[in-house]
């Protein structure tokens, strides 16, 4: 039988979550098969607070909200304003594909799109202020209505923010400018992010001298961010060392597995393990220029702050942690840290049990060699487009 997923209408937050999880199945950067993705969740909320790697575009910050407010009629049932919100998300995937538009949400699936743009943004919506914090798309339409959309209340009591820019007329049919951000329009988001992650790496490269470059593989490669202090600097320090020291053992991973392809169908195997053998290599010639920051890491502080901020990371966790650290910073090669290669194994032997491939032999046999592993970017390439195109609006003053 095969595995399936599924999830309920109850929570927009859980959805989001498993949204992301069905996304990241593609993603060589983020399948989690040594168990440490609240170790990575936790960098990138305290890096990029409210991100996601669903976001393709700043401005549906703004069109996610229309979306409602435009539906919205005083006295009207919650429910159908539900609907008829979700029906202007959908129209306005119409109008992208009449105005040409290359990258947009739904752009392959059209209206039919079971992703729609509130479902990928309402945690950031809530994050910023643009949205109540206490509401989520099941209870949006409902409080709307309970208010009234009372135009006189303040900033402690909304629905929506009051400043809010006001939706095109017409909108969504009318919409012209796509994903592309008026200088008003980025100055207000710019406002709503500055005011609500102070001290984040994600308000910083919001500024003038944060604005990221174009292409920048990871964070800690960019020039503006590596520009930021405080906080901020030391939580990138950790998602440069993190992503390199899980780099290694998540390529050693797929080296074991290999290894093992290899003993069960030779003349399946030899080459797998060649190509991962070159991956490792690849990885040790890094490892000289990471020396002095792993040297200079306190481990342990990093893993103190990270449970601060989720409970839920377990000891094994946090020990397995410690382990792929003392190998990034030990003489030995990983394919010859035996440590390591027992750590391994026993992760995601924990993690998958008896669907592990070291322990599942038709699971085994059907596994393919990736054409790369990449590092763990914590969100970057979607964050990055938000701040640009913030950025690009700005500069249109």
């Amino acid at each position: 039988m095969p595995s399936l997923i599924s999830w309920l209408d109850a929570s927009t937050d859980e959805n989001t979550r498993m949204r992301e999880l069905v996304k990241l199945f593609g993603s060589p950067e983020t399948t989690d098969d040594l168990g440490t993705g609240q170790v990575r969740d936790v960098i990138s909320n305290s890096l990029f607070p409210g991100t996601s790697v669903l976001h393709a575009g700043a401005r549906y910050m703004l069109l996610v909200p229309w979306a409602y407010l435009s539906s919205y009629r005083r006295g009207m049932d919650p429910d159908r304003s539900r609907a008829n919100a979700e029906e202007a998300e959908r129209r306005l995937i119409e109008r992208f594909r009449e105005l040409g538009m290359e990258s947009f949400i739904g752009r392959d699936a059209g209206r039919n799109v079971q992703q729609l743009p509130s479902g990928a943004y309402w945690s950031a919506l809530r994050t910023y202020g643009i949205v109540s914090s206490e509401l989520n798309r099941a209870t949006v339409t409902q409080a709307m209505s309970v208010s009234g959309m009372d135009s006189e209340a303040d900033e402690t009591s909304f629905v929506w923010h009051p400043t809010l820019p006001e939706w095109p007329e017409g909108f969504p049919r009318s919409e012209e400018r796509g994903l592309e951000l008026s200088v008003e329009e980025a100055r207000w988001l710019q406002e709503r992010i500055l005011a609500t992650c102070e001290g984040t790496l994600l308000a910083h490269i919001m500024t003038a001298g944060g604005q990221p470059t174009s292409g920048s593989p990871y964070p800690w490669a960019d020039s503006g961010c590596k520009a930021v202090g405080g906080e901020a600097a030391q939580w990138l320090r950790d998602a440069e060392l993190f992503s390199f020291i899980h780099h290694g053992a998540n390529i050693l991973y797929n080296h074991l597995v290999a290894e093992a392809v290899a003993r069960d169908v030779p003349d399946a195997g030899l080459d797998a393990v060649e190509h991962t053998a070159t991956l490792l290599d690849n990885w040790e010639q890094q490892r000289p220029g990471k020396q002095e920051l792993l040297a200079a890491w306190d481990v342990e502080d990093f893993l103190r702050r990270a449970k601060e901020k989720n409970r839920n990371i377990s000891t094994l966790t946090m020990e397995f942690v410690r382990v792929m650290t003392d190998a990034a910073r030990d003489t030995r090669e990983l394919v010859d840290n035996e440590d390591l290669r027992a750590a391994v194994m026993k992760r995601e032997m924990l993690m998958k049990k008896a669907n592990s491939r070291f322990r599942h032999q038709r699971r085994l046999r059907n596994w393919q060699p990736p054409n790369d592993v990449a590092a763990i970017g914590f969100r970057w390439t979607a964050v990055r487009r938000t701040a640009l195109d913030i950025h690009e609006g700005l500069s249109r003053a």
